[in-house]
């Protein structure tokens, strides 16, 4: 496999962003056009939409469904198009930039978002006062990551509420019950006994990813990035990478994950195989767990972090996608309403734990009884989730994650710092004052 420099990619990128706008000129409109009056053969206003999950796809499949039974004189017809992540980001990205051929609805991943930041017009509709009337309701967080001056452009599928997840068969086996860890340094006490007990690592530190190393920073009620600058060589940004560094190496207690990542194929079979007593990760992995750790069924806890002192939160919200409405949408109105109704509303908040098995945005709905019915999520981890989960919902820290230097900071911590602190055991607090003036420059020179 050949690896292009630099130069080339860029080229490559300028060349492959050429023929999208070509081809969405020379189309006139393109597949992500539904012309305002294009109508089905039983009368329902057909729209767009543009996603990277399938899942997300039925979701949206029966919100449309839903939509028309509540609204007999506005019925709609949802054409959805499933595209793979980075096609579908950089095809919306030359479309709205161009200003043709984007579809009416579009998933954009939180990561991704920032893109659309730069310069505080984002290519999305305001959806503020369609929210309005639930965000007594939604957790405020992820309503946040999605507000630009004031204004809301988009709505997450979940609030990604970070979770131990404990393998009770290693845990009973070491003897150790994870009820009585509340902060990091009672779990590493407890990863020693496991260790020694079972033989068995007590978690995993990611170098390719940062689940774990965020979620430590936001429960501190910190972050990575203030005006515009990147800041990780701050206090709790090096707390947090000094204790999963020392989790490895001064207390043997954690391994890097295979594959350096915790949601990747390899490093659900290890866990799966019972190579680990715990691991952190949002509230969405359960889905991951249901469908790729089968043995584990019936065996895995689900607990609010460890934290550093008394007065940090005990989980992070990690992850997200939005649902917007783009500024080239044909009947916007009707689109703004069908989205946060969708998502916002008591019965399509309830569905995205029903359909996708996510934790709501709506936190008032996670102990409704509809939360208890058996499904496959309930099946694998008990009847009563939300309600473990519901003591976490007023302690769920959140960083800027859609600032537009976020993902600069980000690129810089993966490619120059947390590989070299997890796996060659680099100075931490030097380390990271590179990362910080590598990603300053960057920052500074717009790229």
């Amino acid at each position: 496999m050949s690896v292009l420099s630099a130069g080339k990619r860029k080229i490559m990128t300028l060349v492959l962003a050429l023929i999208l706008v070509l081809s969405f000129s020379l189309a006139g409109c393109s597949s992500g056009d539904s012309p305002s009056d294009a109508k089905t053969k039983d009368g329902k206003a057909q729209y767009t939409m543009w996603t990277f999950v399938q899942v997300h796809a039925d979701y949206w499949k029966d919100a449309a469904e839903t939509w028309n039974k509540n609204h007999p004189d506005e019925q709609i017809n949802l054409k959805i198009n499933v595209l793979p992540f980075d096609q579908m980001n950089q095809k919306l990205q030359v479309a709205l930039n161009s200003g043709n051929g984007a579809p009416d609805i579009a998933d954009v991943e939180i990561g991704q978002f920032a893109k659309y930041t730069k310069t505080n017009k984002p290519p999305f509709e305001d959806i503020t006062n369609e929210v309005e009337p639930y965000n007594e309701n939604l957790v405020k967080g992820r309503t946040d990551n999605y507000t630009v001056d004031g204004k809301v452009y988009g709505l997450d599928y979940h609030v990604g509420t970070t979770l131990v997840y404990y393998n009770m068969d290693i845990m009973k086996k070491a003897g150790v019950d994870p009820s009585t860890i509340k902060t990091w340094d009672d779990y590493v006490e407890a990863g020693k006994v496991v260790k020694e007990k079972s033989g068995i690592y007590m978690t995993s530190v990611e170098t390719s990813s940062q689940f774990v190393y965020t979620a430590m920073v936001a429960q501190q009620k910190a972050d990575m990035v203030r005006d515009d600058k990147s800041i990780l060589s701050e206090e709790a940004s090096v707390t947090a990478v000094q204790t999963l560094q020392d989790m490895v190496y001064k207390h043997k207690i954690a391994k890097t994950a295979e594959g350096g990542h915790q949601d990747v194929e390899e490093y659900y079979a290890a866990f799966n195989k019972g190579k680990y007593a715990s691991v952190v990760m949002p509230a969405w992995y359960m889905s991951r767990m249901v469908s790729f750790m089968p043995k584990l069924s019936g065996k895995i806890k689900i607990q609010g972090l460890p934290i550093f002192k008394e007065g940090d939160l005990r989980s992070a919200g990690l992850g997200g996608t939005a649902t917007v409405v783009t500024n080239q949408a044909h009947d916007k109105d009707l689109l703004k309403k069908f989205v946060v109704e969708s998502k916002a509303s008591e019965e399509g908040s309830i569905k995205t734990w029903t359909i996708l098995g996510f934790d709501p945005i709506r936190s008032d709905v996670w102990l409704s009884p509809e939360m208890e019915k058996p499904n496959k999520y309930t099946d694998y981890f008990g009847t009563d989730i939300f309600k473990q989960m519901a003591v976490l919902k007023d302690e769920v820290g959140t960083l800027s994650f859609t600032h537009n230097s976020y993902p600069i900071i980000i690129d810089e911590l993966l490619t120059n710092g947390m590989p070299k602190m997890m796996t060659k055991q680099a100075d931490v607090q030097k380390t990271l004052d590179a990362v910080d003036k590598s990603a300053n420059k960057r920052i500074k020179a717009g790229k």
